[in-house]
Formats: C-alpha cells, structure tokens, sequence
C-alpha cells in the first residue's frame, strides 16, 4: 500500500501570536523613549544612534541591535507561520521535530534545524498518552528505547491519532512482508 506524504505543521495562530509579541516588544523599545519637548535630533539620537559621548555611542549601538533583534525575530515568525513543519510521513519512514539538548538558544531556534527520521522499520510502536499536566504526547518505542515527542504536543489530538494509525499501518505492513 503506497502512502503519499503528509506532513504536520505547527498551528499558525501560535506563530503569528509570537510575532506580534516580540513586534509590539521592539517597537515600545525603539519609540518609548521619545520625549516630545526634545528636539527632533536629540529623539533621533535616542531611537537609533547617540552622538552624546564614546559611552553613549557603543552603548546605543547594542541597544539598536538588540532591538532589530527583537523586530527581525517578529517580522520572521509572521512570515513564516504556517509552514513551520513539526512531523512528516512518507513511504520511507516517520520525520519528527526532536527539541534540541543543550542551550536555551539551540531550543530557541529548533524549527530552524531539519526534523529526525526514523525509518518504519526502527518503529517497534507509538502510543498517545493524555494527561491534566502534558496534554496529549506521542511516544514512539524504538530498538534503543522509549522517545517521548515533546516537539509535537501543539498538534491536534486528531492529527496525533492519525500519525498513530499511519505508523500503525506502516508496522503491519512490513510486518507482513517479513513473514514467510
């Protein structure tokens, strides 16, 4: 039985809320501290670059990166909210987004990364798990152990089922084939 690919992705009102978070963030940063009874270039001087002394001029420097950061980060999670893929099935195997060990900035930019793959054939089985606290978590069994897919919780419960069946499905099938 062939199977196309299906991919699951992460709900866009998700990135679209982050966005507008950290765009909000970046422009009360850059436009809260203009002072109206200041001249124009004194504002100017607060919102971008300051020309008031050696201190002043790095210091405003990092500032202004730090909040370019902020409405880059905004302006990228608007873009691309509704296609950041979180899992993936084909005929080869199962993809999935792992979140990364290691640190906050690794975890931070895990969408960016390719997703894991498993083939069916590593698969031993996958069960959902719901609970008060995780809500509903897919957790694949493997030769090596039990991976928990903390990375897919923000799917729907039905698109957690249907990787469920789809997996399901595919474990049977090569089940079949290596039976005499």
């Amino acid at each position: 039985m062939e199977q196309e690919t299906k991919s699951y992705y992460l709900p866009p009102w998700r990135s679209i809320t982050i966005g507008v978070i950290l765009m909000i963030i970046g422009l009360g940063i850059t436009f809260g501290g203009i002072d109206l009874d200041r001249s124009l270039w004194e504002n100017l001087q607060r919102v971008f670059i300051s020309f008031e002394g050696v201190f002043e001029f790095f210091t405003s420097i990092l500032f202004l990166l730090f909040k370019a950061g902020f409405l880059a980060g905004g302006y990228l999670y608007l873009k691309y909210a509704d296609g950041v893929e979180r899992a993936k099935l084909d005929n080869e195997g199962f993809y999935y987004r792992e979140i990364p060990k290691g640190s906050k900035y690794s975890k931070v930019a895990m969408d960016t990364g390719s997703l894991t793959f498993r083939p069916y054939s590593d698969i031993r089985d996958i069960t959902y798990k719901k609970s008060f606290w995780m809500g509903g978590q897919l957790c694949l069994t493997l030769e090596t152990g039990i991976v928990a897919l903390v990375a897919l919780g923000v799917l729907k419960d039905q698109e957690k089922l249907e990787i469920i069946d789809l997996i399901k499905m595919q474990i049977r099938t090569n089940l079949k084939k290596l039976q005499p």
